[in-house]
């Protein structure tokens, strides 16, 4: 998924006025943490993650998360957006749509990749 597409897909699934602008920085961050708390864990990871900026082509950009995962993205900004809104109870729920997406994503990265220092036993 596209930066983009993220963007659009959470405009779509709650119309708001928040810059898009501000939404690639929460799409930044989020990128940032699972490259930090996830991906630099592991042996091959994908090169550091620096981040989405100005100069960032938001049509070809890809998120870091791919297939069947990428849902994240939507869910991280539709409840960002809620909190931006002061809608906490939708806030509440799509938390925890995100915190279930996340849990499943990072326990199947875990259990595809090995641990940086550990050696992977072949017989």
């Amino acid at each position: 998924m596209t930066v983009l597409q993220a963007i659009t897909r959470a405009d779509l699934d709650r119309p708001n006025e928040v810059p898009a602008e501000r939404k690639l920085q929460w799409l930044s961050t989020l990128d940032g943490r699972i490259d930090r708390e996830l991906f630099q864990r592991f042996d091959g990871a994908p090169p550091a993650f620096s981040g989405y900026g100005p100069d960032t082509e938001l049509q070809t950009a890809e998120l870091l998360v791919g297939f069947p995962f990428d849902d994240l993205y939507l869910r991280y900004l539709v409840l960002r957006i809620d909190l931006e809104q002061g809608e906490l109870e939708r806030y509440n729920n799509d938390a925890a749509a995100f915190n279930r997406i996340w849990q499943s994503y990072a326990a199947h990265y875990g259990r595809t990749h090995t641990p940086v220092g550990v050696r992977r036993l072949t017989f």
